[in-house]
């Protein structure tokens, strides 16, 4: 299990992670997400031991993160980090001796994963004569290379047709079944939603919401009205006095309940106006986020 502590780092005047605590289960999958400039990229550098903290202490298994036990983790980051003059085979020579494997189970492993992804016959191929969509695959590959317990997978979706997509979603799964600890980040949340159990959200370094995806969702679902019909502007500034007025096109509404024990003080207070749908909202985790954060996370 991964446990981070009160992380703290700053950047001259500037503080990027604020006082951020979470766990990583083993045999789960946690979605970090947040918008461009939250802290998630600096997040993953200090758990990958790129960064060290200004204060807060990062552990896995109940031991501080150092170069052994940064050997453990695979890492596809969201940006490119392959050299487009090596081959395939040199890439993976490069990163696996990086991760102390020898060469021998750097070709074997390689050669596995590249029948797996069904691209053996790139294992000679310049990574610059790759397209964008197997460049990722390599990316995986080299996260897995030498079988790593800890795998934080940044965009790993990106440049993926749909089959592929849908190939790396049932490989992560595999691998959280196989009792891995898997961090995961996508703009998509269609994906978040059906990976992760466990989400956290992060907002100008600090983190604004966490805990099990499902109960969130519950609690979120149980507290949003969606109205429409013809309410006066009197009965509007009633209903927000219980929770916040969300006005959409068509004589729509959503509310958003501070407690969901005033949805009988809600429809109380429609009872004379003109109601052609009063429903409890069917909450995504788009909106979810929306309302943390105050933007969409779907780009």
């Amino acid at each position: 299990m991964l446990e981070v502590k009160n992380l703290v780092k700053n950047f001259g005047i500037k503080k990027v992670v604020d006082n951020v605590s979470f766990s990583a289960k083993d045999g789960r999958i946690l979605g970090i997400l947040g918008k461009n400039g939250a802290g998630k990229s600096t997040t993953f550098r200090m758990i990958l031991n790129l960064l060290s903290p200004d204060e807060g202490e990062i552990l896995y298994n109940g031991r501080k993160i150092d170069f052994e036990i940064s050997d453990q983790i695979g890492y596809l980051p969201e940006e490119g980090s392959l050299i487009d003059s090596y081959t395939v085979y040199e890439q993976c020579l490069y990163y696996g001796r990086m991760k102390n494997m020898k060469d021998e189970d750097i070709k074997n492993n390689m050669f596995e994963l590249l029948e797996r992804f069904q691209i053996i016959e790139y294992a000679n191929m310049k990574i610059k004569e790759l397209s964008k969509g197997n460049k990722q695959k390599i990316q995986f590959i080299i996260a897995l290379l030498h079988n790593p317990e800890l795998i934080i997978l940044d965009e790993p979706f990106s440049g993926l047709d749909p089959v592929s997509v849908e190939y790396f979603k049932r490989l992560i799964i595999e691998l959280k079944n196989q009792g891995r600890t898997i961090i995961f980040s996508s703009h998509i949340m269609s994906h978040v939603e059906m990976l992760c159990e466990d989400i956290v959200i992060i907002d100008n370094g600090k983190i604004v919401l966490s805990g099990s995806l499902e109960e969130i969702k519950k609690q979120y679902a149980s507290k949003t009205l969606d109205i429409t019909g013809d309410i006066s502007e009197e009965i509007l500034r009633q209903i927000s006095i219980f929770g916040k007025v969300e006005r959409k096109e068509n004589r729509r509404f959503l509310v958003r309940l501070a407690n969901k024990e005033r949805i009988s003080d809600v429809f109380r207070l429609l009872y004379t106006s003109k109601i052609e749908k009063f429903s409890v909202l069917n909450i995504t985790l788009n909106n979810i986020f929306l309302d943390k954060v105050g933007v969409s996370y779907e780009e």
